[in-house]
């Protein structure tokens, strides 16, 4: 699940900052992927700077943001295109977190922005695709794509958004929580969120409204138990936010978030579905006047119920936080983590509450050459939806380090290196003939390449 622990950066500052905070924080706890996590789905094809979607762009710019940044994109009239490209070589000892997995990795992506250079509105789209091949594992190859567009309509002091995705993505064996995987399992997502920021002088609302559907399909192995049918995985979810913010101070704010979401899972023959409806209610802070140490917090509970069956409803308290420490110009620590209840990704969980920490080191080494490292350790407790069995738990520890070297303003060259340690327990599948991934592996991967960005 933990694929690597990303972040967005966004552009339109006439949006109101913590609303954005507001749909992070609640597509991690609601669990519509944590580009990070693969089991938060959302999050896998949320676009990055897209009009509706953007996520926050306040406060100090940190080292990584500045990089991200270094590129303006190619003006054409009153738009602003933003092309992309890259290709990596390398290696990894485990594709399918089983033993004898190990092959070479070409992984090959492209993607296309464009955005709105106005003064006040704004609309933009986006398209990418990436695929990722394994000479000697070639039933474990795979292609994503996602198409997104979205706007925003100033209003005078008030905000209208609204934003839609489409992906084809695929779940991994060696992803937190996809207990019961082997081979790469193939589903479609669409994603629709309606959004308005009221404003007054320092208080302002901000409802929203979004729909998911997600369609999950069959895994294709080199073996005929390798095949996985994930059908029942496919689900359609609704959920309404409403958010409270008060400006304390220029860059600080308090806010109050009410949450309700409703799931309804595709019925299959002779067996109950998992329908469920979840509410919580989180309070917190948002800290980032100071340009060294910024912090963003909130901390809350939510419930579960089941509604078509006789699954006992989950309680769980809930909290996201992230500290920022910006030192000097060279560096930036960055210290996130969360903990939640999940959707399930798994044919084996009805359930997850998922826990998350890490911490990240950007620094520049010299002019154009940069370093990133961080470590992260997750876990996830998932509940069997077959009566009786016991909660699977799975552990992970991820570590990486790498290199980029900007050595022209479009193109950088990338080295990189990444270990993953996972354990599971309590009944996990661990026979490889079924294609069906133990979930306790170690894996490390190296990877080196070119990338191109406008």
């Amino acid at each position: 699940m933990i694929d690597e622990y990303r972040y967005m950066n966004g552009i339109n500052v006439k949006i109101s900052h913590f609303r954005n905070i507001l749909l992070w924080f609640v597509f991690v706890l609601a669990g519509v992927c944590s580009t990070e996590a693969r089991a938060q789905l959302i999050q896998q094809y949320f676009p990055n700077e897209l009009p509706g979607y953007s996520a926050d762009s306040t406060g100090s710019v940190s080292l990584r943001e500045v990089i991200s940044h270094k590129h303006l994109g190619i003006p054409v009239g009153a738009y602003i295109l933003k092309p992309t490209a890259s290709q990596q070589f390398g290696y990894s000892t485990s594709i399918l977190g089983v033993p004898h997995t190990s092959s070479a990795v070409l992984s090959t992506s492209a993607g296309l922005a464009v955005n709105s250079n106005w003064s006040r509105h704004a609309i933009g789209a986006s398209m990418s695709v990436s695929n990722q091949a394994y000479p000697s594992v070639s039933a474990a190859n795979y292609t994503d794509w996602s198409a997104a567009a979205g706007g925003t309509l100033n209003l005078r002091r008030d905000t209208l958004s609204l934003g839609y995705a489409h992906s084809v993505r695929h779940l991994s064996a060696t992803d937190l929580g996809n207990f019961g995987i082997g081979y790469p399992v193939p589903y479609n997502t669409d994603d629709v969120r309606l959004s308005y920021h009221k404003s007054w002088t320092r208080f302002a609302l901000i409802p929203t409204a979004s729909y998911d559907k997600f369609a999950f399909g069959q895994s294709q192995g080199s073996l005929p138990t390798a095949s996985r049918d994930t059908g029942a995985l496919s689900h359609q979810l609704e959920m309404q936010m409403l958010q409270g913010r008060f400006e304390i101070s220029k860059g600080n704010a308090l806010v109050t978030i009410l949450r309700g979401s409703e799931a309804q899972f595709n019925p299959r023959s002779g067996e109950l579905s998992n329908d469920y409806i979840s509410g919580g209610g989180f309070t917190g802070f948002d800290l980032r006047a100071d340009p060294v140490l910024q912090y963003r917090m909130l901390v809350g509970a939510e419930t579960r119920h089941f509604t078509r069956d006789s699954g006992r409803p989950v309680t769980t308290p809930t909290a996201e936080a992230e500290v920022l420490w910006m030192p000097d110009k060279l560096n930036t620590v960055t210290l996130t983590g969360r903990r939640g209840l999940f959707d399930p990704t798994s044919p084996f969980s009805r359930n997850q509450i998922m826990s998350i920490v890490q911490i990240r080191w950007d620094r520049e080494l010299r002019k154009d050459l940069y370093f990133h490292g961080n470590v992260a350790y997750a876990r996830t407790d998932s509940r069997s939806s077959v009566a009786g069995a016991r909660t699977r738990q799975q552990n992970q520890i991820k570590f990486m380090a790498g290199l980029d070297w900007q050595f022209t303003r479009d193109l950088k060259l990338t080295l990189n290196y990444n270990h993953t340690s996972s354990y599971a327990k309590h009944g996990v599948p661990a026979v490889l003939d079924t294609g069906i991934s133990r979930a306790t592996f170690t894996g490390n991967t190296i990877t080196f390449g070119v990338a191109f960005a406008r």
